[in-house]
């Protein structure tokens, strides 16, 4: 059975000033069907009608662009910033704008004025992006206001609209169960990243040591629905260079029915 959902790649394993005609090359050569783009600046992409141009050259859809939100003194401006994304990203043909944040507070947990202050964010948010056509999605991450399911839960709470993005890997870490998050998402599902985890740190799809069973992941995705897409990626400060780890994340996707 032909599966429903799309494989994207992030370009976040590049860093912040990738040669992009190169890095779109590698991800379709590898396979991908999509873009994300994460960690790199506007003002190094160019203009969306430069993206277009190479993405169209390389036959890749743009799929998201990622953001992130503050809940400290320069949360206004930061918001404002998230807006211009928003904007590009819509203009260069984008379906999903997915975010992160804030920064976590060190040595205490976050409190629920703050998962309150983060859900009017999102809801500001999902308002501007709704008239583009994009899907808003909150991405839990190590660091941030909300790490955990736990927590993610407690934002959840108070916004209705607000999607979600699991990230198996980021499950995994936490020693949370990323099956079981997708299919409790199922309806609130609106994107997904996957890597794997290794001592420390992120690491090829395959080779971690939290047990991650990425031929499950396939299973569950097929059977809840969904039909999004699904975001392969490696950190830029992961031990395996950005093009082999692109070319090895497919290749292992391959070997276990993606």
């Amino acid at each position: 059975m032909a599966r429903k959902f799309k494989l994207g790649y992030s370009t976040i394993t590049w860093g912040g000033t990738p040669d992009l005609d190169a890095v779109l090359g590698t991800i379709a050569a590898a396979g991908w069907e999509g873009v994300e783009f994460i960690s790199v600046s506007l003002d190094w992409l160019g203009t969306p009608s430069r993206v277009r141009k190479l993405l169209e050259k390389h036959g890749l859809p743009p799929v998201c662009m990622f953001g992130s939100v503050s809940l400290g003194g320069d949360a206004a401006a930061t918001m404002e910033r998230q807006r211009r994304i928003i904007e590009y990203a819509a203009e260069l043909g984008c379906s999903v704008y997915c975010f992160l944040g804030g920064n976590r507070v060190g040595l205490r947990l976050p409190t629920d004025e703050e998962f309150k202050q983060l859900a009017e964010q999102s809801e500001t948010l999902i308002d501007y992006a709704a008239p583009y056509g994009l899907t808003v999605a909150y991405h839990a991450h190590p660091r941030c206001t909300v790490e955990s399911e736990a927590e993610q839960d407690q934002l959840l709470a108070h916004t209705e609209r607000l999607q979600v993005c699991v990230d198996v890997s980021v499950a995994a870490l936490m020693l949370e169960d990323a099956v079981g998050q997708l299919k409790k998402y199922r309806n609130r599902l609106g994107y997904v990243h996957m890597k794997d985890c290794g001592p420390g740190k992120f690491c090829l799809m395959g080779k971690g040591i939290a047990g991650l069973d990425f031929r499950k992941v396939r299973e569950t995705l097929e059977e809840i629905g969904y039909q999004g897409w699904v975001m392969g990626e490696l950190s830029s400060y992961a031990d395996t260079p950005a093009d082999e780890s692109c070319r090895a994340n497919r290749e292992y996707l391959r070997s276990v029915g993606y």
